[in-house]
């Protein structure tokens, strides 16, 4: 019998002894499998790919510049563009258009959120205006904007703000209401007054929910700082997009598309950092 026990348990463990060792191998195989390079860089990889793919299909001319430009040749336009402080200046208007929108959009649908969420009756009260607002295009109103402030900084502002505002609203309205509700009962056996349980368990229960009305907001918000540079701006990454592609400009259209991408990432991953630094203490 070798090293295997002649008891019944001993017997059992030395059956399942193999397929114990087959499941370890099998654990290893998977590990070694997730701490790979390729596995941890397969994003990237997959990128450069695509990039590579498309430059060479460009320099074999299957692609028509007239229509599609090249990586190398968009990069190289992208740095005379920065050199030269066009695209520096295009994208510093539109980051202050943004800003203040979503600045003012933010704290107007935190307070509205919270306050709605709170007292449900008012809540109730005004949920068919902002489903209705949430549901529309908010470009739509643009013709309406210009007509009350013009096509100055203000219109371009206050469209980037009701582009946000509604999500941020709606979210944070959502999260106050689905609060756990024996916390609030907690509260109050503890003898916490209104104002206290509001500031203590509403606005830290409903914080998830507050981020991710932020991020809905913010692509909102950029979709709506374009849209209005486009049509009623003589600046900005959407007026330099619409510009170049009146002048059949392909490579400035990529360069401008891009640079409207890179920013939507940067800010969305900025809330991403936000969202873990104010939930790093919290339990579920």
């Amino acid at each position: 019998m070798g090293n295997v026990k002649q008891d019944d348990k001993g017997l059992v463990t030395a059956l399942n002894a193999p397929s114990t060792s087959l499941k370890t191998k099998k654990a290893k195989k998977k590990t070694t499998l997730n701490d790979s390079f390729i596995f941890k860089y397969i994003g990237p990889i997959t990128v450069l790919t695509v990039l590579i793919f498309w430059e060479l299909l460009y320099q074999l001319n299957f692609i028509n510049p007239m229509f599609l430009s090249s990586p190398l040749q968009i990069l190289k336009v992208a740095y005379d563009l920065t050199v030269s402080g066009i695209l520096v200046e295009n994208l510093a208007f539109t980051l202050r258009n943004f800003f203040f929108g979503f600045v003012l959009a933010a704290i107007v649908g935190i307070l509205i959120g919270l306050v709605t969420g709170w007292y449900k009756a008012l809540g109730k009260a005004f949920d068919p205006f902002l489903t209705a607002m949430l549901g529309t295009p908010r470009i739509v109103l643009l013709p309406l904007i210009t007509l009350w402030v013009g096509v100055g900084f203000t219109s371009k502002v206050l469209l980037v703000f009701l582009a946000g505002v509604f999500p941020i609203i709606l979210n944070t309205m959502s999260g106050v209401q689905n609060l756990d509700p024996n916390l609030t009962r907690v509260a109050k056996a503890f003898g916490a007054s209104p104002i206290k349980t509001f500031v203590t368990v509403a606005l830290p229960g409903a914080l998830p929910q507050i981020v991710a009305g932020l991020r809905v907001g913010i692509g909102q918000s950029l979709v709506g700082v374009i849209a209005a540079e486009m049509f009623v701006s003589t600046g900005g990454i959407g007026y330099f997009v619409a510009q170049s592609s009146a002048n059949f400009n392909i490579d400035r259209v990529f360069v401008g598309i891009i640079v409207i991408i890179v920013v939507g990432m940067l800010i969305t991953q900025s809330v991403k950092w936000l969202e873990a630094y104010l939930l790093k203490h919290r339990i579920d």
